[in-house]
C-alpha cells in the first residue's frame, strides 16, 4: 500500500491508495468520437475539420446500438487514477471516485462508486494536469502502437526533471476489477504493470522496456507481439488482435476528452458535421432537443435542412423554431445566444457516452453556460433512470455553487504552493469544517478549505 501526502486548506493529511514529433495527444471531436470507438463496418464518408475526406470505421446510422452492444457489457467503471512527476505534479495526486463507506446512503443512493467527481481550483493550481492524466492514458494506451517508431512520447514530467514519471488507474470491465500502473522515462517505457483483482489485486502481466518478464496463463496469447519502446502493451495489444486484452482496451476507447498536450482544445465544433450525425442518429437528436428546450424556454423545436452545395454535395444545418403569436418562427444556428450554441454543439457527446457506459473528461465543462444549467447536465450522470449504462464525467469548473449541489464526496481541490500542486476530496479534510448538512460554497469562498486564488 503506497501512501501519498499533502496538505488541506493548512492542514496536513495523509491519504491512500493501494498500490517523436507527435500530434497533441488527448482531443477528440466528438464526430470523430462516435465513428471511431469501434473498427466495424466501412462509414460513409465524413468531413472533418480540414475539408478533407477521411475514413473512418462504424456505420454512423447504427452508433448507438452498435457501442452499446459492443462495448457495454458488464460492469465499466473509472475507480480511481493518479500520477507523479506529471506536470505540475511532483508528488501524487489521486483522484478516487469511491465514495467510501462514511458517504450517506441518501448521497449515495447505494453506489459505492460516483458517476460525477468535480474538480475545483484556482487559477494555475493544476486543474486541467489533473484532467490530463486521463487524457494522456487514453491516447497512450489507445493510438501510441501507431506512434513512428523513433517518436518520443509526448508527456512533461515536473519542470522538466530527469525522474520516472508514473501512472496508476483502477476500472472495472467486464465484471473483472483491474490496475494498470506505467512508469515512463525521458519519453519511453520503463515498465507495465497489470494487476486483476479476486479478493485482492494480484499481478497478472509486467513489461520492462521492449520485454514481457512475466505474465499469466489468461495473458498467454501476449508472447506472439513484438513491443517498442514508445508504445504502449494495450495499444500494441490490440494491433495483434489479441483477445484477452480486448476488455481492457475497450474501457481505454470509451474515455472522450476535450483535453490536448496543449490543454483545453481550441478546435471549433463544425456545425455541418455535428448536424449531419444528429440527422442520422434521431436517439441522439432528440437527447439533444430535449436538454436544450428545458435550458432555453423559448425554443419548441430543433429541426436539421439540408441544401446543395455548387459542388453537389449536401449540406446538413439546424433551424431553431419558436411560437410567436401562436404561428412558427424559425432562426438560424448563428442568431442563437453562445450557451445555446455550445450545447447543440456538445450534448451529442453526452448522450453517446451514456449509451456506452464511458468516461466524460471535460476541462471547464461550463464555458458559456448559465449556472443553472449545470445541475441539468449533471443530472444526466446522476439519474440512474437516464444513466442506464453507469457512465461517468470528471470535470473542471470555476462555479462555486456547483460544490452545495455535488457535496463533499465528489469534489477535488487543487492548489499550488511553491510551485507544486496537489490535490485532496473534501470529506479528506479532518475536523467537522465541511459537513453534509452545511452549504459547502459559502465555506469555500472564505478559503477556509483551500483551492482559491490569493489576490
Amino acid at each position: 500500500m503506497a501512501e501519498r501526502e499533502g496538505k488541506s486548506g493548512g492542514a496536513d493529511w495523509k491519504g491512500s491508495r493501494e498500490t517523436g514529433s507527435l500530434l497533441p495527444w488527448g482531443i477528440i471531436p466528438w464526430r470523430v468520437s462516435i465513428c471511431c470507438l469501434r473498427n466495424q463496418q466501412p462509414l460513409n464518408r465524413i468531413i472533418d475539420k480540414s475539408v478533407k475526406i477521411v475514413e473512418l470505421s462504424v456505420d454512423e446510422n447504427k452508433i448507438s446500438g452498435n457501442l452499446v452492444e459492443n462495448l457495454s457489457k458488464g460492469s465499466n467503471m473509472l475507480l480511481e487514477y493518479g500520477a507523479k512527476n506529471f506536470f505540475c505534479f511532483k508528488e501524487w495526486i489521486s483522484i478516487s471516485f469511491r465514495l467510501g463507506a462514511g458517504c450517506p446512503q441518501y448521497i449515495s443512493q447505494e453506489k459505492q462508486v460516483s458517476n460525477v467527481v468535480c474538480i475545483k481550483g484556482a487559477n494555475g493550481s493544476g486543474k486541467t494536469n489533473a484532467l490530463k492524466i486521463l487524457a494522456f492514458l487514453r491516447e497512450f494506451t489507445v493510438n501510441s502502437f501507431n506512434y513512428k517508431p523513433e517518436a518520443t512520447i509526448k508527456t512533461d514530467s515536473f519542470f522538466g526533471n530527469n525522474e520516472n514519471t508514473e501512472f496508476y488507474i483502477e476500472f472495472e470491465q467486464s465484471e473483472s476489477t483491474y490496475k494498470y500502473e506505467l512508469l515512463l522515462n525521458k519519453g519511453h517505457v520503463v515498465s507495465e504493470i497489470l494487476f486483476k483483482k479476486q479478493k485482492r489485486y494480484s499481478k497478472v502481466l509486467e513489461r520492462n522496456s521492449e520485454k514481457i518478464i512475466m505474465r499469466t496463463n489468461e495473458f498467454k496469447d501476449i508472447d506472439i507481439i513484438k513491443l517498442r519502446k514508445n508504445a504502449s502493451i494495450i495499444s500494441t495489444a490490440h494491433q495483434y488482435e489479441v483477445k484477452s486484452f480486448a476488455p481492457i482496451y475497450d474501457f481505454f476507447k470509451c474515455i472522450l476528452t476535450n483535453l490536448t498536450y496543449f490543454g483545453l482544445s481550441e478546435r471549433s465544433y463544425d456545425v455541418g458535421v455535428v448536424s449531419k450525425l444528429y440527422h442520422g442518429d434521431p436517439k441522439i437528436f432528440d437527447f439533444v432537443k430535449t436538454i436544450i428546450k428545458k435550458c432555453d424556454i423559448g425554443i419548441s423545436d430543433i429541426q436539421i435542412q439540408t441544401r446543395r452545395e455548387e459542388d453537389g454535395a449536401e449540406v446538413f444545418f439546424p433551424i431553431f423554431c419558436y411560437e410567436i403569436e401562436k404561428n412558427e418562427k424559425c432562426l438560424t444556428f448563428y442568431t442563437q445566444s453562445s450557451g445555446t450554441k455550445s450545447l447543440y454543439l456538445q450534448l451529442g457527446i453526452y448522450k453517446v457516452v451514456l449509451d456506452i457506459g464511458g468516461v466524460l473528461v471535460l476541462d471547464e465543462f461550463d464555458i458559456n453556460l448559465h449556472p443553472h444549467i449545470l445541475p441539468v447536465l449533471l443530472n444526466v450522470f446522476m439519474d440512474a433512470s437516464i444513466n442506464k449504462n453507469n457512465a461517468q464525467l470528471v470535470f473542471s469548473t470555476h462555479n462555486s455553487e456547483i460544490l452545495d449541489y455535488l457535496g463533499k464526496y465528489r469534489t477535488v481541490l487543487v492548489n499550488k504552493e511553491e510551485n507544486q500542486c496537489y490535490g485532496y476530496r473534501l470529506d479528506e479534510i479532518p475536523g467537522d469544517i465541511i459537513r453534509n448538512d452545511r452549504p459547502l460554497a459559502p465555506i469555500y469562498n472564505t478559503g477556509k478549505v483551500g483551492g482559491v486564488p490569493r489576490v
